[in-house]
């Protein structure tokens, strides 16, 4: 056995790199779970009391509901990416790769939940928001 590549040193870099993976993999897990109900129930609550329709049934909420649901899948693909990362990692020794791959998945997560809730947020017309009048909303806004 080679010392070199058994180091304390070595195994408590692969230890924290794999953590970091780990991280990733439930970060993505809970946003792509939990976050993507809150997001959802927050965001299509106020899109049906707005316009008094399902998801499928006028475009404001339509769109909204894709960019949730798509937001929320991106995370589920993030979460494999990672299992899949630390799967190919077994037995080799590149922490500094693991760790890289870990803080990149990582803040992907982080940008996909921001970037999708943010898309679905902006692609309904609410009252108030400039362009409101002369949109599609306009015609389909229940009465207040």
């Amino acid at each position: 056995m080679d010392h070199e590549h058994s180091s304390p040193g070595r195994t408590a870099g692969r230890v924290a790199a794999t953590a970091l993976v780990l991280l990733a993999v439930a970060t993505s897990i809970v946003l792509g779970t939990a976050g993507w109900f809150a997001v959802g129930f927050a965001t299509m609550t106020d899109c049906t009391n707005s316009y008094s329709c399902s998801p499928a049934g006028c475009p404001p909420c339509t769109a909204t509901g894709r960019w949730i649901n798509a937001g929320g899948l991106a995370q589920w693909a993030l979460a494999a990416i990672g299992v899949a990362v630390l799967v190919r990692a077994r037995g080799r020794r590149r922490p500094l790769r693991l760790a890289a791959a870990g803080a990149l998945l990582l803040s992907l997560s982080v940008l996909t939940v921001v970037l999708s809730t943010t898309l679905a947020q902006s692609s309904y017309c609410r009252p108030g928001t400039p362009g409101y009048a002369d949109s599609y909303c306009a015609g389909k806004r229940t009465a207040e």
